[in-house]
């Protein structure tokens, strides 16, 4: 198995049809036509496949963190974490904003009104 593993990968890296990407957002080695490997793809003997290379397991969890369903590299998954933050922060913005806004135009309208409710009856 590895040294077919280890010959696929060779083929693989002489073959221009081989798709090869080594960052932690769904990495994908393609061996042959239907046999990839996908980064955090594990071997028979328990060690981890990093885009490049196996890596034990103290070495690739000191590196990588399984989130929202794929693995992340701790950098890029805090990088992530933050963005998300600021989008939040941005639509929690932009709700206030509206709303006050609506409720601007509200009050304006009811002075509207007021102002013509009093004329009339005084």
């Amino acid at each position: 198995m590895k040294r077919a593993v280890i010959f696929a990968a060779l083929l693989a890296t002489l073959s221009p049809f081989a798709t090869s990407t080594a960052h932690a957002d769904g990495a994908t080695i393609t061996l042959a036509p239907g046999i990839t490997l996908q980064l955090g793809d594990r071997d028979r003997h328990g060690q981890y496949w990093d885009g490049g290379r196996w890596r034990d397991g103290r070495w690739w969890h000191d590196r990588y963190e399984w989130q929202q369903g794929r693995w992340w590299r701790h950098e890029q998954w805090r990088r992530h974490r933050d963005w998300e933050r600021q989008q939040w922060q941005r639509r929690e913005w932009q709700r206030e904003r509206e709303w006050r806004h609506h409720e601007r135009a509200r009050e304006r309208e009811h002075r509207k009104w007021e102002k013509h409710h009093h004329h009339h009856h005084d």
